[in-house]
């Protein structure tokens, strides 16, 4: 217990002693590590909005008008039995009409009595990038005559979000490389003014880990600070600047911090232990060699 007492002190004491260095070590962390949530929750928001966007989700399907009242349900039926079905919402020819008189107005007046449209469904899929084999699917179906849907747009925008998603890992992985390294730095300045006194412990006997123990807490300290920090201004930036902005476009809701609250703080305190041991060991493992 006095050999962790002695190690927890003195890789508090470094932080503090070496505080220029670390200052800077942190600020270039704290860098890293708010690119790093901010871009986790960008393309949170990303998955949201190609959610939201709903009309990229749902295919129209329309049934002869001269069929009998039987075929819906057995359409309707046949529909659901199929694989990356959310939802099926039927659509009757009025209902169709009187919904487009919200983009024409009176220019449909008349159309009642002999009603062009045709009854239909409604299919909203569960991933869009499965749309084209379930649109197959469905015009397989007996009496479905005619489909309806935003291919294109919908594999523009799983695209957009899977070049995003790859996007986002190479950044993520170079940001973590770069933190890592950046700890490094710090403990190994710190582990340079005390190479006489790592000497003279390990010509006393002392182990590898017990010299190693206070650089990684050193380490592990400068990783929490900096996750601490981050989060705070993760959290500032998110609720300030972020949701206002999104709200402004009016046809998406950005996703709330409380999704994120826990998850990102889990994964920041995570990395700071993470970071700081990895940096603390491959700081000094050069002055264990000798």
């Amino acid at each position: 217990m006095k050999g962790f007492s002695y190690q927890l002190r003195e890789g508090l004491s470094s932080v503090l002693r070496n505080r220029l260095v670390n200052t800077g070590a942190v600020g270039l962390l704290i860098t890293c590590l708010v690119m790093t949530g901010a871009f986790a929750m960008f393309m949170a928001n990303i998955n949201r909005m190609v959610d939201e966007i709903g009309a990229v989700n749902e295919v129209s399907i329309f049934m002869d008008e001269n069929a009998p009242d039987s075929t819906a349900e057995s359409v309707k039926a046949s529909v659901e039995a199929l694989d990356n079905i959310a939802s099926v919402t039927y659509v009757s020819k009025e209902d169709a009409l009187e919904s487009m008189r919200d983009d024409f107005g009176d220019l449909l007046d008349g159309l009642e009595e002999d009603n062009p449209l045709r009854d239909g469904f409604v299919v909203t899929l569960e991933d869009q990038e499965l749309m084209e084999a379930t649109v197959e699917a469905l015009g397989q179906i007996k009496g479905v005559v005619k489909i309806s849907y935003n291919g294109d747009v919908a594999e523009k925008f799983v695209d957009v979000r899977n070049f995003i998603a790859m996007l986002g890992i190479g950044v993520i992985a170079v940001l973590a490389v770069v933190s890592v390294l950046i700890v490094t730095y710090s403990v190994r300045i710190s582990a340079y003014t005390k190479r006489e006194e790592i000497e003279i412990m390990k010509i006393v006997g002392a182990t590898d880990g017990f010299v190693r123990a206070p650089f990684v807490i050193e380490g592990i300290t400068l990783g929490l600070i900096g996750a601490a920090v981050s989060y705070g201004i993760v959290l500032a930036v998110y609720l300030k600047a972020f949701v206002p902005g999104i709200e402004k476009l009016n046809f998406v809701s950005a996703v709330p911090f409380s999704e994120f609250a826990l998850p990102l703080g889990l994964i920041y305190v995570a990395a700071g232990v993470l970071m700081g041991v990895f940096g603390g060991t491959l700081a000094i493992n050069r002055y264990l060699k000798h």
